[in-house]
């Protein structure tokens, strides 16, 4: 024979490596690739709260509270995580650790990144409160007619846009409003 391949069942069987056989570096080579998850999560993490950012909330202001407090939640159980996988996957010290101490600490950083995803979820939640509806107004004019929607932004200076129940947006100058007042429909 001209070459020595290891023969499994009568076909070449690829030479074992070190990572087939050490349970410390299987665990690490794992690690490493969960700690690239990790990095998303953390880069998802502050995407989400950039974009919550001078969001105004519909909901009561303990929802966004609490939405504060999980998004911050979140990130810190992500750096957590991050580094207990991180000593998984880049070892430092003289002494080889012991691949069940190093299980239970990618365990637990593998656990700690699903609650930061988890607690991003539930801040998320937070910005789905229902928006309570713009409350509808009667406007009287000095000729006697009156008109009645609700008022959007947008309108240029000196100028009230009156969305009404038709869907029509009327323009209406201001120095023509003689009385305005909250109604609770225009029917």
């Amino acid at each position: 024979m001209l070459y020595d391949f290891p023969m499994t069942n009568g076909f070449l069987a690829p030479a074992p490596s070190t990572a087939d056989t050490d349970p410390a570096a299987r665990l690490a080579e794992s690690a490493r690739g969960w700690h690239g998850m990790q990095l998303g999560v953390l880069g998802f993490i502050g995407f989400c709260g950039v974009l919550r950012m001078g969001e105004d909330s519909a909901g009561p202001e303990w929802m966004s509270w609490l939405a504060l407090l999980m998004t911050v939640a979140s990130f810190v159980t992500a750096l957590w995580s991050i580094v207990k996988v991180g000593k998984v996957a880049w070892p430092t010290g003289d002494a080889p650790a012991e691949p069940v101490s190093l299980g239970a600490q990618l365990r637990a950083g593998i656990r700690t990144t699903i609650a930061s995803v988890a607690m991003m979820a539930v801040a998320g939640l937070t910005a789905w409160w229902p928006a309570t509806a713009a409350p509808s107004v009667e406007l009287e004019f000095g000729n006697g007619a009156t008109a009645c929607g609700v008022v959007t932004d947008g309108a240029p200076p000196r100028t009230l846009w009156l969305s009404t129940d038709s869907g029509v947006t009327l323009p209406v100058p201001v120095e023509a409003i003689v009385t305005m007042r909250p109604v609770s429909s225009c029917a």
